[in-house]
């Protein structure tokens, strides 16, 4: 709560916790601060000062010389100074009227009493005061519950407090909590964006092609879908860790479609320089790659699957932090490698052969063009 009164906001601050206390269910509250301290409160009076020709600093000084002492000067012992503090006896000051008693001196070296400058009385004070923006603010933390998640939380929290009649010049400031949780949700799409965009970039480079990219960055979205479907199922709220965890998921599930489509492309290009395999076929090269490179993509998966798994469990101290990591990790990969291995294929030849993807040959009879056997044994039976 922020405004500009302090005794208002304790009483705003007191009625909102007990409100919560009685509401919210999946946290509770305490106020961020103790309860008043008391104080002993001195008010010099000008009035009384001015009769003894003191001033507002006469007596402070005289006060902070009998409470708590001044260093006017310093002893040299040796090689050090020492301070010399100069202090009433500890003694003399026991209770309030033991105060009004405190000597000071005048301009004239006439003796006075504190009691006749100033009133003494007791009272209460906050342990701290604390700002934001130079205004005055009272802090209410707030713990989850067990198995509560920190957007239900933050939504129980906001009803609730928009039906409390706050006094006048008292409002509400968000929470640092849902400031942090709506930047880390506005963030992903950008992060994710960010991390997809330079992982095409290096493949556009490197293939020196835009088709194979596109190939593989359709591994991403079903990393993704995957990576969602475990955070619903869980019911894992969106946090910092899952943030990192998607974008670790995009370095890793990419893996599965380079290496099935780089053989591919080095099977195809195998077959157009060997002369006796006539027009080479996309679809052959990667049905082939992908049956080639089945067990090494289920066995990485597998290994970094189950790598994962006590960490989506939340094993161990502090597991619970790492948990969301480990859950859109987990679902994500393992999603992603049983779509890759039927997607990507048929994506693969629906790019690079357009106008000819079918898995049934669409070519007629007179079409037809006999391989490198065919032909030696048509010349074999035309010369008998």
């Amino acid at each position: 709560l922020q405004g500009s009164d302090q005794n208002t906001l304790e009483e705003a601050g007191a009625r909102i916790v007990d409100i919560l206390d009685q509401e919210a269910t999946l946290s509770d509250f305490t106020p961020d601060s103790d309860p008043r301290q008391p104080e002993v409160i001195i008010r010099p009076n000008p009035v009384r000062l001015a009769d003894f020709n003191l001033t507002i600093q006469d007596f402070t000084n005289s006060l902070r010389t009998s409470v708590s002492g001044v260093t006017p000067t310093q002893l040299q012992r040796g090689t050090r100074l020492v301070d010399i503090r100069v202090q009433l006896d500890s003694n003399r000051v026991n209770n309030i009227n033991d105060l009004r008693d405190i000597p000071i001196f005048t301009n004239d070296n006439r003796l006075i009493r504190l009691g006749e400058v100033a009133t003494i009385e007791t009272g209460a004070a906050p342990t701290e005061i604390r700002r934001i923006n130079q205004r005055q603010v009272y802090i209410i933390t707030g713990n989850l519950v067990q198995g509560a998640n920190l957007g239900s939380a933050l939504e129980e929290i906001e009803n609730i407090t928009n039906n409390v009649n706050l006094p006048e010049g008292i409002r509400i400031l968000p929470s640092y909590a849902k400031e942090s949780n709506d930047e880390l949700q506005s963030s992903l799409p950008i992060l994710g964006g960010l991390a997809g965009f330079l992982v095409f970039v290096v493949m556009a480079v490197q293939y020196n092609s835009l088709i194979d990219p596109l190939v593989i960055m359709f591994t991403l979205p079903l990393a993704l879908s995957g990576g969602i479907y475990g955070l619903y199922f869980t019911n894992t709220p969106v946090g910092a860790t899952v943030i990192v965890g998607a974008i670790l998921l995009v370095g890793i599930v990419v893996n599965n479609a380079i290496v099935m489509v780089e053989l591919a492309n080095q099977l195809y290009e195998e077959q157009k320089s060997d002369r006796t395999i006539g027009q080479p076929s996309r679809r052959d090269c990667v049905i082939k790659a992908a049956s080639q490179r089945l067990r090494p993509i289920m066995m990485t998966t597998i290994t970094t699957v189950l790598g994962m798994y006590p960490l989506a469990l939340g094993a161990g101290d502090g597991g619970e932090f790492l948990q969301p990591l480990g859950i859109v990790v987990f679902w994500g990969l393992s999603l992603a490698t049983l779509l890759t291995l039927f997607l990507i294929p048929c994506l693969y030849m629906l790019l690079h052969e357009p106008f000819n993807f079918s898995f049934v040959s669409s070519k007629s009879k007179d079409d037809y063009v006999p391989s490198f056997d065919e032909e030696e044994n048509i010349l074999t039976d035309v010369g008998s």
